[in-house]
């Protein structure tokens, strides 16, 4: 569609609504007020007004800022409006700059810029929707730029019902912030406050409802790091006219129910039903087809991101975006005698779906649910291919989903929240008598579940010996000179969900001096220093984000040049939620060290913030340092060996020498008096 034949869809200099209310704003705040400041710029207000009064919803926007600096006036100088032309039209009422007590009129036909940018197609997403830009001469500091728009129009397969979101936004706070619903009594709107928002003031007007909220003067919130992603941290308001979830997937299951497959697809499912009777081979087997074929794109122009695609235009195409691959992959499991059918989940808010309301905009990805033997596993097609069978495969979703079901009543658990063992490495390092001798590393690294998935992926986009000068660029971080001695060994357990890599090293120049010149020093890490990223000493409101459960577990044995010394531990790190543990051990010419992470949950309480950060920053503290020493050009031990702690055994024998220095003393002073 071409930009001129949709230009219609933008309206300037529109007279605004009759339904619109403007009430005047602050043009000068206090002092004390900072928190609407930021970029050059104070943001006087933010008002938006929605009414459902009329056969086409309408959002109507107005802002207010004050230009501070050279930089703000940069930043407020340019107006975009965004919209999607299939189904919405825009109108510019105004963009003025106020300068003293006069008022520049700047929403002309001939400065607007009709724009297709596609600010997703990045991601892989083409949604055709429109950008109107403008950018305003001669903003100067001082003035107050106004800028009032209105967007027409709703997703169309929503058949008019609303849903919303009212945002107070704590991180970008405004002066004053209003917002507003006009709507006719005889529809009802569930509502659902979310962090205490302001008191609604309710007029009515023979059969029209007006509610308005407003807060002036909102503190800034900082954002804090690891928040869960689902957490609501503003106060919020969230409306739907969705009285049910069955509502929401009785409208919306049609859509996805479709089993017309093209006559070349569908050779290939009954090609696939011979060769794999077992229905959980099949399951898998097709998962592995449509993730194998099927490549990703997302196409959705005029209808909002709620429905896929016909089947035959997906297959003829080859691609398709998460509710196409779902609905191929529902139709020809159907046809292999599956019971599949599409769910919608949400990757950031799916844990507090529950305690949404029910509403169409609560989602943001599409998978299949695949039942079979009263089982639910929760596929998704638009993975890079997964090994596995269907018990092992990795599903990566959890939280809650919709099951795209006439029959759903409710929200479905997903599960995912027993700790998968993920990786565990074992090196092997051997060292030569000399101090010039090379130290042989042998690492042995399994990962399962979505870690051998990536692996695979890596290795089949960069192939094996990209893979392995990856390796051996992160291996030469810690030691400049060491070189692969053999070509990295790959075993691949593709039933299991397993990979196993073999690496061998050489490490030349083994033995760094230490911080005083007098021994010498080996380091060597474990790599878990990067799953649990220490926070500020600071009180916290937020619970702190883990990740999905998971395990790490390593072992380290270290072949000396000669029987060594020193203490061993076992040290135990660990909150509600977390736990961390350390196993060191010498046994004459071989040292151990055992290291296990266990992250049991997704999210721990804010409360537990020390406790946690005692575990993270022992993760930090990832450096096993071997001491020795050279004496007659052998290696010897250092009496001492440090990990995350000193050993002790060194003040021990210093405390020996001296004491024998000291008797040696006195023999001698005894001696001379006679």
């Amino acid at each position: 569609m071409k930009l001129e034949r949709i230009a219609q869809d933008l309206v300037l200099c529109a007279a605004l609504p009759d339904w619109v209310d403007h009430q005047p704003y602050p043009s000068e705040i206090p002092d004390a007020e900072a928190s609407c400041i930021a970029n050059g710029s104070c943001r006087l207000l933010n008002d938006i007004q929605v009414s459902l009064c009329s056969p086409e919803q309408a959002w109507h926007c107005r802002t207010v800022q004050r230009v501070l600096t050279r930089e703000g006036a940069e930043r407020v100088a340019h107006v975009v409006a965004e919209f999607d032309p299939g189904f919405q039209r825009i109108e510019v009422h105004f963009i003025r700059v106020i300068r003293g007590n006069e008022r520049i009129e700047h929403a002309k036909p001939e400065v607007f810029q009709l724009l297709r940018r596609e600010t997703n197609l990045e991601r892989l997403v083409f949604d055709g929707r429109l950008t109107a830009s403008l950018l305003i001469p001669d903003v100067r500091i001082g003035d107050i730029v106004e800028v009032c728009v209105t967007v027409y129009g709703s997703v169309p397969v929503l058949g008019g019902r609303y849903v919303g979101w009212a945002t107070f936004d704590g991180f970008h706070p405004w002066f004053e912030s209003r917002q507003r619903l006009v709507r006719p009594r005889a529809r009802r709107i569930f509502m659902k406050e979310y962090n205490g928002p302001p008191e609604c003031a309710v007029a009515t007007n023979a059969d029209v409802e007006d509610s308005r909220w407003q807060i002036v003067g909102q503190r800034r919130r900082e954002a804090e790091a690891l928040t869960p992603p689902w957490s609501i941290l503003h106060p919020s308001l969230q409306f739907s006219e969705f009285a049910s979830w069955n509502e929401v997937a009785r409208l919306l299951a049609p859509f996805y129910e479709s089993d017309r497959l093209p006559d070349e697809l569908a050779a290939e499912v009954d090609r696939l039903a011979v060769a794999h009777q077992d229905p959980a081979e099949r399951a898998i087997e097709w998962l592995r087809f449509v993730q194998r074929e099927l490549r990703y794109f997302a196409f959705s122009l005029g209808e909002g991101g709620l429905t896929p695609r016909a089947l035959e235009a997906i297959w003829s195409a080859r691609f398709g975006d998460c509710k196409d691959a779902a609905t191929l992959y529902a139709a020809g499991a159907r046809r292999l005698g599956l019971e599949a059918c599409a769910a919608l989940v949400s990757t950031t808010q799916g844990f507090a779906l529950d305690e949404m309301i029910p509403s169409s905009d609560a989602f943001n990805h599409c998978i299949v649910r695949l039942r079979l033997n009263e089982v639910s596993y929760w596929l998704d097609p638009t993975m890079a291919v997964q090994s596995g069978t269907l018990q092992n495969v990795f599903q990566p979703h959890a939280g809650w989903a919709l099951v795209l079901r006439p029959e759903t009543t409710d929200l479905e658990k997903m599960g995912g929240d027993e700790p998968l063992h993920i990786l565990h490495q074992e090196d092997e390092v051997t060292f030569g008598p000399r101090r010039d001798s090379p130290a042989i590393l042998r690492r042995r690294i399994d990962c399962s579940f979505w870690a051998a998935d990536g692996v695979r992926n890596a290795i089949a986009n960069e192939g094996t010996s990209g893979y392995s000068q990856a390796t051996l660029k992160e291996m030469r971080s810690l030691w400049p000179g060491a070189v692969e001695t053999s070509p990295i060994e790959v075993r691949d357990d593709t039933a299991s969900n397993n990979i196993t890599l073999v690496l061998s090293y050489e490490i030349p120049d083994c033995w760094k001096p230490g911080d005083d010149g007098s021994r010498l020093d080996f380091g060597i890490a474990s790599g878990h220093s990067r799953e649990l990223q220490p926070l500020p000493p600071v009180q916290r409101e937020s619970a702190i984000y883990l990740g999905r459960p998971r395990k790490f577990t390593s072992y380290l044995r270290l072949n000396m040049p000669g029987s060594w010394k020193g203490d061993g531990w076992l040290r135990r790190f660990e909150a509600s939620c977390v736990q961390y543990s350390d196993s060191f051990r010498v046994d004459g010419r071989t040292i151990t060290n055992s290291r296990e992470l266990t992250v049991d949950a997704w999210m721990l309480p804010a409360k537990e913030t020390e406790a946690y950060n005692g575990v993270a920053k022992k993760l930090q503290e990832d450096l096993l340092i071997i001491w020795a020493r050279e004496r007659f050009g052998k290696i010897r031990p250092w009496i001492g060996i440090k990990g995350r702690l000193f050993n002790g055994i060194r003040n021990v024998w210093h405390a020996i020498w001296i004491a024998w220095l000291l008797i040696i003393g006195l023999k001698v002073i005894v001696f001379v008096l006679r």
